[in-house]
């Protein structure tokens, strides 16, 4: 599988990018929303990690301008933004899926999983 993971902070992208890729996967990291949409929609990724708040556009603006340009690719909004208003307006713009930070790891892989449609 091929991840995008989209994250300013530099040692959360880290572990992330280290998870997925002792699983096996091949992963591509941003640092800010800049460039993103296009970087996803050219990307050929099977899935995208990708936080809320971001410098550059915000992960909502990029979800919005990667669904208005007829992509599906599944996307998992990771954030530390975890009130309802805010799970919600991301599930609205579009994101698959929303977990909050911190999370468990097994939490974070099992819901790549159910994106991708795969089996741990």
């Amino acid at each position: 599988m091929r991840y995008l993971v989209i994250e300013d902070d530099a040692k959360v992208a880290a572990f992330m990018a280290a998870v997925l890729r002792d699983e096996g996967h091949e992963v591509t990291v941003l640092g800010e929303g800049t460039g993103a949409p296009e970087q996803i929609l050219a990307g050929g990724f099977d899935a995208v990690l990708l936080d809320h708040m971001l410098p550059g556009l915000s992960g909502p603006e990029i979800i919005q301008q990667v669904r208005g340009a007829g992509s599906a690719v599944p996307i998992l909004l990771v954030s530390a933004r975890d009130s309802a208003e805010d799970i919600s307006a991301g599930l609205a713009a579009g994101a698959n899926d929303y977990i909050t930070k911190p999370f468990r790891l097994a939490d974070l892989l099992g819901r790549l999983d159910a994106l991708a449609g795969t089996d741990r």
